[in-house]
């Protein structure tokens, strides 16, 4: 978008007046984790045992409220890891995302370095604790050969999430409407699809191709129970279309959910030749397949546990990733949680070789300490 545009529609979002408030947030954590894994015989030559991991993030905005129907947020997060299989922040080890937020009666407008309205609708299985089961830290402990993303090489041969992430948080410009009848619609322009938070590989011939992605997510009060909905539908040009669904329904302190997401390509494959370092083969086999996730949490006080399932399957191989998680959370503090989980993981690849699978067990246990500030800096 072009900078007039983008402050013409500011002007049109935002009011001047003489009554506005500013303030600032900041917010942080660091976590750190330790796991234990035990792999099938055929793969104890690539067997580590013991690992560890460490996590921080700090997230800050400078926030203007004119009242209770206009504001704008400039955003600016950063983020590090220290000892992850995959390198895939947007800086690799590390990553800032940098993006602001404008909300009016007419809706809420994102511009920058943000996850597409699809991701940020998601409802699936539920699952409490920082591994997770789309993108799933798990492959940190029990790495997983169909998923590579190192400095030089990304390689995904099954999705690893039930979300609409194959953008991850390139640069984008979102729009969402305001609520009507419980229920939201997005959309998100991308004008280059290719971000290291992604799947896209930076040296394919779309990387650079622009995309878009439209949602609709609604919520339903039961009586008994809160469920929770989303569709979605994402198109990246000369690379593949997507579809997404996934619900969630919430009774007392217990939760159920799962999703499904699709992946094609329409017409002809516009794959071209290319460096086999860079774009090795299967690097882009997520193209064509699924993904999907079944689960449930349950929260009473300061504890939260949850059990899930994720599976993805390439259309045209033998390529699927599987991942079964129990994960336990408790807040000792407001400053403080901490994490059990243990996972069995099953890797599948194209082959029988052992270079190409992996299967196991993994322990993991671990801490969290967060920390969150507000202030009022200038009122006029």
């Amino acid at each position: 978008m072009k900078p007039a545009c983008s402050a013409l529609l500011l002007g049109l979002l935002l009011p001047l007046s003489a009554h506005a408030d500013w303030d600032y947030e900041i917010s942080g954590s660091a976590t750190g984790l330790y796991g234990y894994s035990d792999l099938e015989k055929r793969f104890r030559a690539d067997e580590r045992h013991s690992q560890g991991t460490g996590d921080f993030h700090l997230n800050t905005a400078v926030i203007y409220t004119y009242n209770d129907d206009y504001g704008a947020s400039l955003n600016a997060d950063f983020m590090g890891g220290i000892d992850h299989n995959l390198k895939n922040y947007s800086q690799g080890s590390w990553g800032e995302e940098i993006y602001g937020i404008f909300d009016a009666p007419a809706g809420r407008l994102m511009l920058g370095q943000t996850a597409n309205v699809g991701a940020q609708f998601h409802q699936g299985a539920p699952m409490v604790g920082p591994l997770g089961l789309n993108d799933s830290r798990i492959v940190d402990f029990i790495a997983n050969p169909n998923w590579t993303r190192t400095k030089k090489v990304a390689s995904f041969a099954t999705l690893n999430s039930t979300s609409p992430n194959t953008d991850g948080t390139a640069p984008k410009i979102s729009y969402i409407t305001p609520q009507f009848y419980n229920t939201l619609l997005g959309f998100s322009y991308i004008p280059d699809s290719y971000s290291r938070t992604g799947l896209v590989n930076k040296f394919a011939h779309y990387a650079k191709k622009d995309g878009y992605v439209g949602s609709l997510y609604h919520n339903l009060d039961l009586g008994w129970g809160d469920l929770s909905a989303s569709v979605s539908y994402a198109e990246y040009h000369d690379n593949d279309k997507e579809f997404f669904a996934g619900m969630q329904l919430r009774r007392g302190g217990w939760t159920v959910g799962g999703s499904w997401r699709k992946t094609y390509i329409d017409g002809d494959d516009k794959r071209r030749p290319s460096s086999a370092e860079r774009t090795p083969e299967l690097f882009d086999n997520y193209r064509e397949g699924y993904a999907w996730d079944i689960g449930v949490g349950y929260e009473i006080g300061p504890y939260q546990v949850s059990l899930g399932y994720f599976d993805a399957k390439a259309e045209r191989t033998k390529n699927r990733s599987r991942i079964v998680m129990l994960s336990n959370e408790y807040q000792l503090n407001k400053w403080l949680d901490i994490y059990l989980t243990g996972a069995y993981a099953k890797f599948d690849g194209a082959t029988e070789a052992v270079a190409e699978n992996r299967t196991g067990y993994a322990v993991v246990a671990g801490a969290r300490l967060h920390f969150a500030k507000s202030c009022q800096s200038l009122n006029f």
